[in-house]
């Protein structure tokens, strides 16, 4: 008998530590790290910025199964945002060995290069979230959330409740 409860702990125990926690909402997010000076940005801050349209919006999971759509999105590039950062470094040369991890609410993280998101095409794909469905997003209970709209399985990147962007060295 101890030998099935041990059996069946072990079978459904991925599935405990996989499971979707509740994504806490939000207000703002602190860019830190190896920075002149953190800087947070509320959602108040991000109201006031640019906004351009990201139209319609399909949430897929790894395997590209649709999970969610959004539709009328318009958001803030995340690049306008980082372009006022200072990264400390010794070496422009010395920046292809950066990274940014971008954390959520609920510990749920995503990593990018500092070259795929400043020297590719692709950084200018990753948005914050301003208004989705005709709403703004203080009406939702993912408040701040980040996209990446040029992503083939769009889930992997899609951060609600964004809480931090630590930037880092290798």
């Amino acid at each position: 008998m101890k030998a099935q409860i041990f059996t069946f702990f072990i079978l459904i125990s991925p599935l405990l530590g996989s499971s979707q926690k509740n994504v806490e909402s939000t207000n703002e997010f602190v860019i830190k790290g190896l920075v002149e000076t953190p800087k947070t940005i509320t959602f108040a801050d991000l109201q006031n910025k640019q906004t351009v349209e990201i139209g319609d919006f399909k949430i897929t999971n790894h395997v590209g199964e649709f999970r969610k759509e959004y539709k009328n999105m318009k958001g803030v590039p995340l690049l306008s945002l980082l372009n006022d950062i200072k990264i400390t470094t010794e070496s422009p040369k010395l920046l292809s060995e950066y990274y940014l991890i971008l954390k959520a609410s609920d510990g749920y993280s995503v990593v990018l290069s500092w070259n795929e998101l400043f020297n590719t095409d692709l950084g200018n794909s990753f948005f914050i979230v301003t208004e989705a469905d005709g709403k703004s997003q203080t009406d939702s209970s993912e408040r701040i959330l980040m996209i990446a709209n040029k992503d083939f399985k769009t889930g992997r990147r899609h951060i609600k409740g964004l809480q931090s962007i630590e930037i880092k060295k290798i």
